[in-house]
């Protein structure tokens, strides 16, 4: 993996750096200054993208030279302790090798909020909370490990529970941001990997529930921009290793950033002047869909949505009405005037609203049916129709095919944004596009890495409308 990955993050790196608007994301933790690529893995002792024989023979050498009273070579030390006896010495030299051999029976490294943690490897009983982490089990081959899911991926368990069995005994552990501790314990999970960033609840759930490892890897934040060094690509290497699925892990973020790198690639040389004017906002609880309702939400640099528009090549008018607004957080409330008015420095030449019909906190919301477990795009339609008759929005966009309804899963899946990039692209710069066909693109998402055969996301799938 080593040659393609680094050329691929080289490639991604140029491309990013010719996008002048591009810069470092405030979101996520801030990861060690290791050099190369710096997976926060203990016994990464050369800094690049994983741990093998090399860091072993680089620790051994330091060992030596220390010994010897010579100069060592550079080391990442800080991630030395391989096996986390708070000691560096030949001991970690074979534990680094043991890890490289697949072989460990801990794994030591540090969490997407940067927290140490050493964790067995030794897992039977997994929990997953919500879609990135259940879809991340899919990608890595172990979902015949996976028990319980919390309430959104339970109520789409048809599409994530291939195997009829398990899909009958999968348990529902509802909402893990206010857990039922109890209820979860009677799982008896051996690892639970949760989606809150929240370090005090997941600390508090890592003292409730027994014999259980609590995990957070990252996957909220995707980083689209700096994909090969965020938080999510951590996370998925990480979870490579602790689940002893490395080769699958790094071919997964390897498709990742191979698939950015044709995006930035193709709209890297889009002058600002000429990118599409694209709001990036949300239909519930929204004028677009409540006549009561006088504001709108407007997604920034710092969300997968805003990152996601910026890699397919358009301009986020929110930094436009707020250019605070737009760089600090992830979205920002606005009134409908701030959109739909006569400034000529802000307008929509298009507006991308996201959805999402089950949620963390365990909630429907209702009159948006979409997913992989949905075939009826009654719902989007109805939306769409009504979000466009909403006063000033035809006015603004002046054609009803630049309005597109999007399902959630293409900002709360496993793809990091990826799909929605590819969506977004096909649109707003189709001419750029030719060559791009993103149901393809999803069609082998769920096929390749989910490993669900036989399905079609144009048919069985509710995704984006109009359809791309």
């Amino acid at each position: 993996m080593d040659s393609k990955f680094i050329a691929i993050i080289a490639v991604a790196v140029v491309a990013v750096i010719g996008i002048a608007a591009f810069v470092a994301l405030s979101g996520g933790s801030d990861h060690k200054d290791v050099g190369g690529y710096g997976l926060e893995i203990f016994g990464n002792v050369d800094g690049d993208n994983d741990v093998d024989d090399k860091d072993a023979d680089l620790l051994k050498k330091y060992l030596k030279a220390k010994e010897n009273g010579e100069t060592p070579p550079s080391i990442t030390l800080d991630l030395a302790d391989a096996n986390g006896d708070g000691k560096v010495d030949s001991k970690d030299v074979d534990e680094i090798k043991t890890i490289a051999s697949g072989k460990a029976k801990y794994i030591h490294f540090l969490d997407g909020n940067g927290k140490e943690m050493r964790v067995s490897t030794d897992i039977q009983r997994i929990g997953a909370e919500y879609f990135c982490n259940t879809e991340l089990c899919m990608i890595l081959g172990v979902m015949d490990k996976v028990v319980a899911v919390d309430y959104a991926p339970y109520m789409q368990k048809d599409f994530y529970f291939q195997d009829e069995t398990q899909r009958a005994n999968v348990k529902n552990m509802v909402s893990m941001n206010t857990p039922d501790y109890d209820m979860v314990n009677s799982f008896e999970l051996d690892i639970l990997f949760t989606f809150s960033y929240d370090p005090d609840l997941n600390a508090t759930k890592q003292a409730k529930l027994v014999d259980c490892d609590v995990v957070y890897l990252g996957l909220y934040y995707p980083n689209l921009l700096k994909a090969e060094n965020s938080d999510y690509v951590h996370g998925i290497l990480k979870a490579g290793y602790i689940l002893g699925k490395v080769d699958r892990a790094e071919a997964y973020v390897d498709w990742i950033l191979g698939k950015l790198n044709y995006l930035m690639e193709k709209t890297a040389g889009i002058p600002e002047a000429d990118k599409p004017h694209v709001m990036m906002t949300n239909y519930q609880n929204s004028y677009l869909s409540d006549e009561a309702r006088t504001n709108m939400t407007a997604y920034g640099y710092n969300d997968p949505q805003g990152q996601a528009l910026l890699v397919a090549g358009g301009h986020n008018i929110l930094q436009d009405i707020s250019e605070e607004a737009y760089k600090s957080g992830y979205s920002k409330s606005v009134q409908y005037d701030a959109v739909f008015n006569d400034d000529p420095k802000v307008y929509a030449d298009y507006i991308f609203c996201h959805t999402v019909q089950y949620t963390y906190a365990a909630t429907e919301m209702k009159g948006v049916s979409h997913g992989y477990c949905t075939n009826d795009y009654s719902d989007f339609i109805k939306a769409w129709n009504f979000a466009y008759d909403r006063p000033l929005v035809s006015d603004e966009l002046g054609s009803k095919n630049h309005l597109h309804i999007n399902s959630g899963d293409l900002r709360n899946g496993c793809s990091g944004g990826v799909l929605l990039a590819a969506y977004l692209a096909k649109v707003i710069n189709a001419d750029l596009f030719g060559d791009l066909d993103p149901v393809a693109l999803h069609n082998n998402y769920v096929k390749e890495w989910l490993g669900v055969d036989g399905y079609d996301v144009t048919t069985q799938a509710v995704v984006i409308y109009p359809s791309v």
